[in-house]
Order: C-alpha cells, then structure tokens, then sequence
C-alpha cells in the first residue's frame, strides 16, 4: 500500500504579477486568481497596478 500525497495550492501566500497590456496601460494577476479589473475603461497606470498587487499580497485567503 502505497501513501498517497496531495498537492494543495499555497493560498496563505499570493504573488501577483503585473503586466502592460498597452501604452500606459498596466493590469495585475495572481495566481490564486485575483486580478485588476479587466475592462478597457479601467485601466492602471504602472504604479496603481503595484499598489494593488502588493495590497493583494498582504492579504490572507479564507
């Protein structure tokens, strides 16, 4: 009999990513699944995308 091991997603800690979609125009995800909002009419600059992905990875999953 063999002892089985299961993956879990790390959900204590989140590592968002920025990215630039376009010119001026920057979006956050992580990969829990979070992410900025994705609409054209909502678009972060380069520094509001950082504040939001490091406020994200403060937080704690439930």
């Amino acid at each position: 009999m063999q002892t089985r091991h299961h993956i879990r997603p790390d959900t204590a800690h989140h590592h968002p990513h920025v990215h630039r979609v376009g010119a001026g125009t920057w979006r956050w995800q992580c990969d829990c699944g979070g992410a900025s909002c994705r609409t054209a009419a909502s678009g972060l600059s380069w520094r509001q995308a950082v504040i939001a992905a490091l406020n994200h990875a403060t937080c704690l999953a439930p």
